[in-house]
């Protein structure tokens, strides 16, 4: 099956990365080998018996294998309770606001480590440290949109963090690391006496974006060519143009000129910082160098085999989103050059004709690398700048001046310094360059797309592109069929009903110990139950859980309308995170229970409702709410305000049942064991799916009839840090008795429910 000459490693890559992917849901390890024993074996049998359904075993296998791969890279990271005295060798220190975070290996426990240390001590890689304090998991984001600092240090092959109580540099330092920082102070050094401009040049030449000021890096990043800043392809391809011109004539074998060449290039690799796409475009050198014609291997090849060998050297590589740009964007452009190289034929032939030519496929390879790189750009930035192909085609032949020369100062310093001043002049050029392109300033900023739609952009993408690279646009009557029936399956994916294609979505916030529920329709309706919120005491210290939480939320999903505000009770845990939701959104409607308060948050929201001009419906039991294909909201409490109870404001919440494709979710609000037994004796209640657990799992919402007449599957309780006990022991003793599945915010983050062609289910959320 590897002997065929059907690209048979071209999968290999991707059904690896998919395995990795995988591995940050939770499954068993232990099944997982033995599934891929089996497997193996069976794969065997059929390549030995000539099965022609060998390879998809051999698919199947490569998947678990990606996954076995990475969940046993995480590290050997002691389990102890107790502070430990370790020594590491540090590999990056990153300055942040406060601290600075340093990583580290450490020998002992043969793993990495992420040190917060204090901003002021002088650290470079290669240095060791002596350090002692409590090894700790790093924090995971509470809600979607958060910046997630444990999947950041995933991407880094990091999995646990310390803030040691005492550490000490020790004398030691790494030879290697210790030679390269010095030539990098070299250079730098170099660029500062002979340039007066060098932040750009230091940016391309040693990959240091750091060198380049935050408003050069957001004009940069707006014109969305912050890729030529990556050390790739481009550079290494320069750099390997000038090696080969300086060797090419050395009495010597063409092999070993490969050989000196490629060291070479490695130790630029090492010495720019050994970013993913420096070792993607070096690696991929290696290979041709190494005679990939001879062997056969076209531009596919090579990409998928520098993946395999990339992901096996370091999974966490996946993670890093610079690994992924890198490796969409020239997996497209390998795919689509054959295609883009017919049309260049078009052209007529000439010095005119010529130029014509570079500046399409320019253009072309430009386009081409944007359009494969939308969905991520949107998952990871939430826009796109469409003036990038242009940009980037202006800029390139800077960017390789600034590269040759910026190579040629850095080595021979003093030397060459006539070089600082051409490297100025064109430094000058391209900002003025960037600036003029800058006030055009075409963004396209949208939320993260569906996954329906990612998969069907992908699904198309690569299906047209691989048609193309196929038949290179030999547009006849076959070609025309695959294109008709691609475009048919991706128009028949896009364009099913909301209701098949898209699920109901109900998710809890974490905002501590409070209330917040977003549900979100297949038909894009948005309904905001309460809003979270703080304490007065926390309020007067700043702390607003609707602006720092809520809000970044909403945003971060693309909203920005609600169509339904819902306000169960105006306790501040529930109400005052609304406050920052009715400032920054339009709103179709609040409604709540009528039931009034005198705090100065409640005066605010009705100001709010007011000045806004929002329409306002006060709902009572019986009432009930009808969107847009089958979702309906019917209120069950109360009928009537209820008196004297423990807490009238808790005990008269609003309990709304939602129903959907014969699925159902209940919402209690805050209400106590009063208003659970008024609702027993409505007898409104019935069975749902979905409940939330009223008043934050409180001993007081301990009534067992209750749970035993709705019989939930789930049982959400919304709960922060507090000094009430929530949730109660005796409540979570019976959930587990009744074999309720109980989810807590303080312990899940945000969770979320779906109801899709009449499944409830939980999202699974990866560990």
């Amino acid at each position: 099956m590897l002997l065929t000459k059907s690209r048979p490693l071209l999968p290999v890559f991707p059904l690896i990365a998919l395995g990795i992917y995988l591995s940050q849901f939770a499954v068993n390890v232990q099944t997982v080998g033995l599934v891929s024993a089996v497997l193996a074996v069976l794969w065997l049998y059929q390549e030995y018996r000539g099965h022609g359904s060998a390879p998809f075993c051999f698919w199947l296998l490569l998947v678990l294998a990606g996954y076995l791969l990475a969940v046993t890279d995480g590290g050997h990271l002691p389990d102890c309770d107790h502070p430990l005295a370790l020594t590491g060798r540090v590999l990056d220190v990153r300055q942040l606001s406060y601290n600075q975070r340093v990583i580290v290996y450490v020998p002992e426990i043969k793993s990495r480590l992420a040190l917060h240390l204090p901003i002021d001590l002088e650290l470079r890689p290669g240095a060791w440290l002596w350090f002692y304090g409590q090894i700790e998991k790093p924090d995971r984001a509470r809600n979607p949109g958060e910046f997630d600092y444990q999947e950041y240090l995933r991407s880094q092959a990091v999995y646990a963090v310390m803030e040691p109580t005492k550490f000490k540099v020790l004398s030691r330092k790494s030879w290697l690391i210790h030679l390269l920082t010095s030539l990098q102070d070299y250079v730098r050094l170099n660029y500062i006496r002979h340039m007066r401009f060098p932040e750009l040049t230091t940016a391309l030449v040693l990959g240091d974006r750091n060198a380049l000021g935050k408003e050069q890096q957001e004009l940069w990043e707006r014109l969305g060519i912050t890729h030529l800043l990556a050390i790739s392809g481009t550079h290494i391809g320069l750099v390997a143009a000038i090696l080969w011109s300086v060797v090419r004539y050395a009495p010597v074998s063409r092999n070993w000129k490969s050989v000196v060449v490629c060291v070479v290039l490695l130790f630029y690799v090492l010495l720019s910082g050994a970013k993913p796409s420096a070792w993607r475009a070096w690696l991929a050198a290696v290979i041709v160098m190494g005679g990939a014609k001879q062997r056969h291997l076209d531009g596919l090849h090579i990409w998928s085999l520098v993946g395999v060998v990339m992901l096996v050297a370091n999974p966490a590589y996946l993670w890093q989103i610079g690994f992924q740009l890198s490796f969409v964007a020239s997996g497209a452009i390998i795919l689509w050059r054959p295609a883009i190289r017919k049309l260049t034929v078009m052209f007529p032939h000439g010095f005119i004709g010529k130029l014509l030519s570079n500046f399409f496929t320019s253009i072309a390879v430009s386009l081409v690398a944007q359009l494969s790189l939308a969905p991520l750009l949107l998952k990871y930035f939430s826009q796109i700048a469409l003036l990038a192909p242009i940009a980037t085609f202006l800029l390139v032949p800077f960017v390789a001046a600034l590269v040759v020369g910026g190579l040629l100062l850095g080595v021979f310093g003093a030397a060459a310094a006539p070089v600082g001043w051409i490297l100025d002049a064109v430094t000058r050029i391209a900002s003025r360059l960037c600036s003029l392109l800058a006030k055009a300033d075409y963004l396209i900023v949208a939320p993260p797309i569906p996954g329906n739609l990612i998969f069907a952009w992908y699904l198309y993408f690569v299906g047209a592109g691989s048609i193309a690279r196929r038949n290179y646009l030999r547009l006849g009557k076959p070609t025309w069929c695959r294109w008709v029936s691609l475009s048919l399956a991706i128009l028949l994916i896009v364009s099913m009903p909301n209701s098949i294609i898209r699920p109901l979505e109900i998710t809890f916030l974490d905002v501590g110990q409070g209330d917040c529920i977003l549900i979100r329709t297949p038909f894009q309706q948005h309904i905001l139950i309460d809003g979270g919120g703080d304490s007065v005491y926390w309020q007067q210290r700043g702390r607003n859980v609707g602006l720092t939480t809520v809000v970044p939320y909403l945003k971060y999903r693309g909203i920005e309308h609600l169509d339904l505000v819902i306000l169960s009770h105006p306790h501040e845990d529930h109400l005052h995170g609304l406050l920052a939701v009715l400032e920054h959104f339009s709103i179709g409607m609040v409604v709540d229970n009528g039931q009034t308060h005198t705090t100065p948050s409640y005066a605010k929201y009705l100001e709010l409702i007011l000045a806004k001009e929002i329409p306002y419906q006060r709902l009572n039991a019986g009432d009930q709410l009808r969107l847009r294909g089958g979702v309906n909201l019917t209120v069950l409490h109360p009928h009537t305000f209820r008196m004297g109870t423990s807490s009238d404001l808790n005990n008269n919440s609003l309990v709304i049942n939602l129903s959907y494709q014969g699925r159902n979710a209940l919402f209690t609000g805050d209400i106590d064991w009063e208003g659970m037994e008024a609702l027993l004796h409505s007898g409104t209640l019935s069975k749902v799916e979905l409940v939330k657990v009223p008043h934050h799992g409180s001993k007081a919402a301990l009534v067992p009839e209750f749970y035993q007449v709705i019989q939930p599957r789930y049982a959400v309780i919304s709960v922060g840090k507090n000094s009430f006990g929530h949730p109660h022991p005796d409540l979570l003793a019976h959930l587990e008795r009744a074999e309720i599945t109980a989810v807590r915010t303080d312990l899940y983050g945000a969770v979320s429910f779906y109801v899709w062609n009449g499944f409830f289910g939980r999202y699974l959320r990866p560990r």
